[in-house]
């Protein structure tokens, strides 16, 4: 190929890079102008690389300018980096090995030349554009994040895979024209056993965090069950104590103010009673930790609850992962005498989890990115996880189709910032 045809084949390489990379971070402010700039430079690059170094040490090059241009446009760090680099360049090989294979398949006497290129690489950037638009791909990248072990060693696995192969086709692309379909359908057999193995891997750990909800919340049944005994064991003697007043006093009005002067000093609250109504005892004993460090933390949190039945789809995970984010977004709200509700409830078919807290006023652009992914209002206090949150509440509301709104809303003279999230 000439060096024009090279760099025409490179920035098809390199936009379905970009493209798989942006869906990952789920980045969409990033400038158009810039971003071809970016692929227009790269694409020489790599092309020029290619023109004095030997195609089978060039991909390590090439590898190389992927992880700095990375770098440059997303601003991550070095790890994080790598990362996105392994992930979509397995995302692109994978595509670009599977229609190479099925090209192999129809036409018989496939050449590697700028024509059967030019087929491969339109077809190739489809798909990518394809999935970009229709598949969510976003969590895999968190997987990594939250340093899921067995997702590491599978990708690295199949970048390793796919990275030796391209390294062959470099070497002796005649030989893998020959045994294209061989090589491919080998390539795919062992993709699809790393994804196998990814699946079973990752409904054991499902299982594990379950497992670790259930041993962590379950006891703080027994400690709100106590609790609930020692506010009936309270109640009983409030009970006592307005008898003997009905029975000790000398006239109905005596009666009546003696009562009236009692039960003013009396703060009988129901919200536990509440809580062990609800069918989901892990959701119970999860709220009842949240009441009791509000307690700590010097904030009304109020919980009401309108549908004790809380089924859904979620996980029990899952469903703690939302809740306990959008009520310590909640929580670490910088405002005084702060006050926070949670309201569970139910709209048709949908459950609605609402949490809102006091906040200033928030203009609706600032509304529409607090779910992307490292976003802060400064409204949390410093910490690792700032603007993870609510990113990670939107990604599994959309995991199970549902939606998740947030506006602002006046109650008694003060603005509130609500959260409310409708999920089957």
């Amino acid at each position: 190929m000439t060096l024009k045809q090279g760099i025409i084949m490179t920035v098809f390489d390199v936009v379905g890079y970009i493209l798989i990379s942006n869906r990952l971070l789920m980045r969409k402010e990033i400038n158009r102008v810039y971003m071809i700039l970016y692929i227009l430079v790269t694409s020489i690059a790599i092309a020029l690389s290619g023109e004095y170094i030997p195609r089978e040490y060039n991909i390590f090059i090439a590898g190389l300018i992927l992880i700095i241009i990375t770098k440059l446009i997303y601003k991550l760090s070095n790890i994080e980096t790598i990362c996105v680099y392994i992930i979509s360049a397995v995302f692109v090989l994978c595509i670009q090995f599977f229609v190479l294979t099925i090209l192999g398949s129809i036409v018989k006497n496939l050449e590697y030349n700028f024509y059967y290129g030019l087929i491969c690489q339109t077809i190739g950037l489809g798909i990518i554009l394809l999935i970009c638009k229709r598949i969510s791909i976003s969590p895999i990248f968190q997987y990594v994040i939250d340093n899921n072990k067995i997702f590491i060693f599978l990708i690295l696995n199949s970048f390793i895979v796919l990275g030796t192969l391209l390294f062959y086709w470099h070497v002796d692309i005649d030989g893998v024209i020959e045994n294209m379909i061989s090589v491919g359908f080998l390539s795919i057999g062992v993709i699809y056993i790393n994804f196998v193995l990814l699946k079973n891997g990752l409904k054991n750990e499902y299982e594990s965090r379950q497992l670790q909800i259930y041993e962590k919340y379950l006891p703080v049944i027994d400690e709100l069950i106590n609790e609930l005994r020692v506010r009936q064991h309270e109640f009983d003697n409030h009970v006592q104590a307005l008898k003997m007043i009905s029975i000790t006093g000398r006239n109905h009005e005596d009666i009546a103010e003696s009562v009236k002067e009692y039960t003013k000093e009396l703060d009988i609250k129901n919200d536990l009673g509440d809580l062990i109504k609800l069918d989901n005892k892990i959701l119970a004993g999860f709220l009842y930790s949240k009441k009791k460090l509000a307690q700590q933390l010097g904030i009304d949190f109020k919980i009401i609850i309108e549908n004790y039945v809380f089924e859904t789809k979620l996980k029990n995970f899952e469903l703690i992962e939302i809740v306990g984010n959008l009520i310590d977004n909640a929580f670490e709200a910088r405002k005084e005498n702060n006050v926070v509700r949670l309201v569970l409830s139910k709209e048709k078919d949908m459950n609605v989890i609402e949490v809102s807290n006091k906040h200033p006023y928030l203009k609706k652009d600032t509304l529409s990115t607090l779910f992307k992914k490292g976003f802060s209002t400064k409204m949390c206090v410093d910490n690792i996880k700032r603007g993870y949150g609510l990113h990670t509440v939107k990604e599994l509301t959309r995991k199970y189709n549902g939606t998740i709104e947030v506006q602002n809303d006046i109650h008694e003279h003060d603005n509130y910032v609500v959260f409310r999230v409708l999920v089957g």
